[in-house]
């Protein structure tokens, strides 16, 4: 959110307008928020998939899953955020959230009201310019993170390609491109790749076989990163 939490104008007088529309480091607890104004929090969901929408979001730790949910009641994980990565962008064109966005373990995250910034927005018009290059930037990423996925010819190189783009995704916080706890669950994986839950597990278990890979308890490391690239080329 660093576009649009700075103050505005020159060194020499400067308008500060976040105390009005952001809300830093919201915590969201796997029991409950602790906080009073995501009263719309429901267990460990952020929001809801068809409620109106109130705010944008950017993580600040932990990882969110995205979830849509079908005409016949079936909720498929479409997406997946780490610290960094905004929440609910394309809600401002639908003006309602297209997916919900759940918890995976304890998370915080920056809140940006959407009502007010607009109000904000007309003092200060710099604002709308800084919260459209955030919103191009996102768009930029995301769809590259789509595209490293696309056209993978076999199961495993879907899965090799994914913890690859999620280890790469997470260094930005974390500062490691090999390093990664995994709070992402195999039923979880397999939903979004579209690829059986025991595929998942077994293609886990190879990778460590061949030492590739190291995963224990929820901590990922990915050991011999060319080995992992040429795997999603077969």
């Amino acid at each position: 959110m660093q576009a649009i939490c700075q103050p505005i104008g020159s060194k020499e007088q400067a308008l500060d307008l976040t105390s009005n529309y952001l809300t830093r480091h919201v915590e969201v607890n796997t029991d409950q928020s602790s906080s009073p104004q995501l009263t719309q929090a429901i267990g460990v969901r952020l929001f809801e998939q068809e409620q109106p929408l109130t705010a944008i979001y950017a993580v600040c730790s932990g990882t969110f899953k995205l979830c849509q949910r079908t005409a016949a009641g079936v909720e498929k994980v479409v997406g997946f955020r780490f610290p960094g990565e905004l929440m609910a962008e394309d809600a401002l064109y639908l003006a309602k959230y297209n997916y919900s966005a759940i918890a995976l373990g304890d998370n915080s995250v920056c809140q940006v009201f959407i009502e007010q910034f607009s109000a904000c927005s007309k003092l200060a018009p710099e604002l709308q310019h800084n919260l459209i290059q955030l919103l191009t930037k996102q768009s930029f990423e995301q769809q590259h993170n789509t595209q490293v996925l696309i056209g993978k010819k076999s199961a495993e190189s879907l899965l090799v390609a994914f913890l690859l783009n999620i280890c790469q995704r997470s260094a930005k916080h974390s500062g490691s491109a090999t390093e990664l706890e995994l709070s992402i669950s195999r039923h979880d994986i397999a939903s979004f790749l579209g690829i059986r839950r025991e595929t998942v597990s077994r293609l886990l278990s190879k990778l460590q076989q061949e030492q590739l890979i190291t995963l224990h308890n929820k901590q990922l490391s990915l050991l011999c990163l060319e080995s992992l690239k040429k795997l999603t080329e077969s």
